[in-house]
C-alpha cells in the first residue's frame, strides 16, 4: 500500500489544482474559525454564551462542525483526481504496466482515506489554536470530535469517491457533488423530517455525520423538534460506516466490471 500512495504522490505532486484545493482547505477552515469568532466577540450580550464555542471542550466540535463546511472542497479534489484517470487513460497504462485493477483501486481508496486524515489533522490543529488562545476549560474534555469529524470526512469523501468512479467527467459529477451536499440533501431532509416522521433525515449519507457534529446548529434542531429522542452517536456512526461501505463496494464493482 505504501508504494502503491508513493505513485500516487508523484501524479499528483507537480498538479496545480491539487495544490490549489488542499490549500483552500488549510486555509479555509481556520480562516471560517476565525471569522465565526469574529462574529461572537461582536454580537450583543444576548448570545454572550456562544462565546464558549472556541473555549475547551466546546471547540473541538465547534472546528470540526465549521470545518465540514469547506469539506466539499476536497471531495471536489477527489473527484478531479479520479476523472483525470480516465480521460487521460492512465488508469489504462497503469494496467498495461502490470497493476490490477484492485492495487488501482485500493491505491485511489488509500488515497482518499489519507485525504481525511489530512482534514481532520487540520480541524485538531484549529480546535487546538483556538483553544489555547481561549485559555479555558479542560483540553482532554470532547476529543471525541476528532474521531467523529474523521468519520464525517470519510463519508463526504467516500460520496466523491462514489461519483469520481462512476462519472467520465468532472464537470458533471462536481456539479452533482455540490448541489447534493449544499441544497439536495438539505431539501430531502426537510420533507423527511416533516412529511415523513422526525429524525428520518439520519439515514441519509451526510445528515447522519452532520447530526454527530451538530455545532451551533443544533440549538435549531432542538427548536423543529416535536417530540422523540434522537439517535444515539452510536447509531449515527453505524449509519456513517453503512455508506462508507456501500460508497466503497459501489466503486469496487465499477472498477471490476469497467471498460478501461
Amino acid at each position: 500500500m505504501t508504494d502503491l500512495l508513493k505513485i500516487e504522490w508523484l501524479k499528483v505532486k507537480a498538479y496545480r489544482t491539487f495544490w490549489i484545493l488542499s490549500g483552500l482547505f488549510l486555509i479555509g477552515v481556520p480562516l471560517i474559525c476565525w471569522a465565526y469568532e469574529s462574529i461572537l466577540l461582536n454580537a450583543n450580550q444576548m448570545i454572550s454564551a456562544y462565546l464558549s464555542s472556541f473555549s475547551f471542550p466546546k471547540v473541538w466540535e465547534t472546528a470540526a462542525w465549521l470545518g465540514s463546511w469547506m469539506s466539499p472542497v476536497m471531495g471536489i479534489l477527489l473527484i478531479i483526481s479520479l476523472t483525470n484517470e480516465n480521460n487521460f487513460r492512465t488508469v489504462r497504462q497503469n494496467i498495461i504496466d502490470g497493476w490490477s485493477r484492485e492495487q488501482f483501486f485500493f491505491a485511489k481508496y488509500g488515497t482518499m482515506v489519507s485525504a481525511a486524515i489530512f482534514m481532520t489533522a487540520v480541524m485538531a490543529l484549529t480546535s487546538l489554536f483556538f483553544g489555547l488562545k481561549a485559555g479555558r476549560g479542560s483540553m482532554g474534555d470532547g476529543t471525541e470530535f476528532i474521531w467523529y469529524a474523521f468519520v464525517q470526512n470519510m463519508t463526504y469523501l467516500s460520496l466523491a469517491f462514489f461519483l469520481g468512479i462512476y462519472m467520465r467527467r468532472a464537470g458533471i459529477a462536481i456539479a452533482i457533488y455540490v448541489m447534493y451536499t449544499y441544497i439536495g440533501e438539505m431539501a430531502l431532509m426537510g420533507l423527511l423530517e416533516f412529511k415523513v416522521k422526525f429524525h428520518s433525515s439520519v439515514f441519509l449519507p451526510l445528515e447522519c455525520t452532520d447530526r454527530l457534529i451538530p455545532g451551533d446548529s443544533g440549538i435549531v434542531r432542538n427548536l423543529v423538534r416535536e417530540g422523540g429522542a434522537p439517535p444515539s452517536k452510536t447509531t449515527l456512526q453505524l449509519i456513517a460506516f453503512g455508506w462508507i461501505i456501500l460508497f466503497g463496494f459501489l466503486g469496487w464493482r465499477k472498477m471490476k466490471q469497467s471498460d478501461i
